[in-house]
């Protein structure tokens, strides 16, 4: 079983929302049921890993849809194969080894387009976390093999209560909300000097990353409104 962690229960509490710790309790409650007969993704352990940083240093926010469903064979040095799954807890990052997703390939493809970065030849995104980036998606479990399953399990209030409290405690933070599952919890974002940067999906899927995603530049955009803020921009380039 999944825990938030301590500086997000305190977040909650402190923004009058404690009631939002039962929720999550009632969720894992549901997961352990639902476990033993379907694979939940990702594992218990990594639920919560976007909530590793301190919601203090968070700088900017990019909220995904719900965690990836596959899990990926690689190879080892001994000729070996071994199972990953693809979700690592933070919304569009997948572990070193596991082949890059369609959707994160366009996020590399307008980062390089933006910014001038190298296309990364992983997608392990845990860089931009150390610098104050919370990779959050709107639902925070799937089942293997089924996107979208845990749509109705109630983690959207969760995940809108997580924003609002962040946003009311803390100022200056741009959210970058890529197509209309990010964009739905804009009205959760408080009127505190934040930066929002839109834009459609950056999913193939229906061309959606040719209606508004790419040319869109969210990333230097970014890091002008923390330059703004006298805030450190973001590197991010991926190494």
């Amino acid at each position: 079983m999944g825990a938030i962690p301590l500086p997000w229960v305190n977040l909650l509490s402190n923004a009058g929302n404690p009631q939002v710790l039962n929720a999550i309790a009632d969720i894992e409650g549901k997961l352990d049921n639902i476990s033993r007969q379907s694979i939940v993704l990702p594992v218990a352990d990594h639920r919560y890993k976007a909530l590793s940083i301190n919601p203090e240093n968070v700088k900017c926010v990019i909220v995904g849809q719900d965690p990836y469903h596959g899990i990926a064979k690689i190879g080892l040095e001994s000729g070996e194969t071994k199972s990953v799954p693809e979700a690592m807890g933070l919304s569009f990052s997948v572990p070193k080894d596991v082949k890059i997703p369609p959707s994160l390939r366009n996020i590399f493809k307008e980062l390089n387009q933006d910014i001038g970065c190298r296309v990364p030849e992983h997608g392990d995104l845990t860089n931009w976390v150390e610098q104050g980036v919370l990779l959050l998606n709107r639902m925070l479990s799937v089942e293997k093999d089924k996107p979208g399953s845990h749509s109705k399990l109630g983690w959207q209030p969760i995940t809108e209560a997580l924003i609002s409290a962040l946003s009311q405690q803390h100022s200056g933070i741009v959210f970058i909300l890529w197509g209309n599952h990010a964009k739905s919890i804009r009205s959760f974002i408080a009127d505190n000097g934040h930066t929002i940067i839109e834009s459609s999906h950056p999913s193939p899927i229906g061309g959606s990353c040719n209606k508004g995603f790419f040319g869109s530049r969210p990333f230097s955009r970014a890091n002008v409104a923390l330059a703004t803020l006298g805030k450190k921009s973001i590197d991010w380039s991926i190494s």
